[in-house]
This record gives structure tokens, C-alpha cells and sequence, in this order.
């Protein structure tokens, strides 16, 4: 079967189509997470005061979403 060009233009067209469509369809971030600093006092006051607790290491600090701000221009 041999594809001429119209067949090949039509193709393309509608593969372009649907890329941008998709792209088209995504939403912004709404949201982000930050480190939670109040999290972090509080527990690193709690190490102070507790006799039989350790020194803490956080690997993953505890985190809190917070709305993204919109800049408008």
C-alpha cells in the first residue's frame, strides 16, 4: 500500500491536532508543599526537654501544601 501525499498531510495534521489538544488540557499547579518549620521546633524542643530521647536527624523534613500564589501581570 502506497501513502501519497494527501494521506501523509492528513495524518500529520491530526497528529498535531491531538499533541496540542493534549497539551492544552493541562492545569496549572495549584498547590506546593514547603517544610513545616513549626513541626521542626516543636519537635526538636521536645528532644531538649525529654530525657530518654536522641538526637534527631531529619531525612525527610515534615512538609505542609500551601496554595500557590497567582502573579498577575
Amino acid at each position: 500500500m502506497k501513502i501519497n501525499n494527501k494521506q501523509l498531510i492528513a495524518v500529520l495534521a491530526a497528529v498535531t491536532m491531538l499533541g496540542l489538544s493534549g497539551c492544552s488540557s493541562l492545569s496549572k499547579q495549584q498547590y506546593t508543599y514547603v517544610v513545616d518549620n513549626d513541626r521542626l521546633t516543636e519537635t526538636n524542643s521536645l528532644t531538649r526537654t525529654s530525657a530518654h530521647t536522641g538526637h534527631v536527624v531529619w531525612l525527610n523534613p515534615p512538609t505542609k501544601r500551601v496554595a500557590v500564589t497567582k502573579d498577575e501581570k
